[in-house]
């Protein structure tokens, strides 16, 4: 399962089409506060990941949940790609630190290595 978390709807719907193609299961959040109290927080699935989100933001979320959960991938797409936020996201134990638009087969061969 792919959990993505980002508040455009457009880059859900283009990011769950992606998936789906890729034979991939999915749920899509618009923020880190609908996924929390949505999906509880010991899965061990995928999440990809905004940091610009609405209420709590992706930096925000990913400080809280690496308290709860440290073996979750977690995988940060974002549009800004700011040097502290890398190195933040690095602390966190990201998986990968994308800046959008994404390679769709790199992002594949990161939920999904051979």
């Amino acid at each position: 399962m792919v959990f993505l978390i980002d508040d455009d709807k457009s880059v859900r719907r283009g990011f769950g089409i992606f998936l789906k193609s890729a034979g991939l299961e999915f749920q899509s959040y618009e923020s880190a506060d609908s996924f929390t109290s949505s999906v509880n927080p010991d899965v061990n699935d995928t999440i990809i990941l905004d940091l610009n989100l609405p209420g709590t933001s992706g930096c925000d979320f990913l400080k809280d949940f690496r308290t709860k959960n440290t073996d979750t991938v977690v995988i940060v797409v974002t549009a800004f790609d700011e040097p502290q936020t890398r190195e933040l996201c690095s602390e966190y134990g990201v998986k990968a630190y994308l800046r959008k638009p994404v390679d769709g087969e790199l992002l594949i061969d990161l939920i999904n290595p051979k």
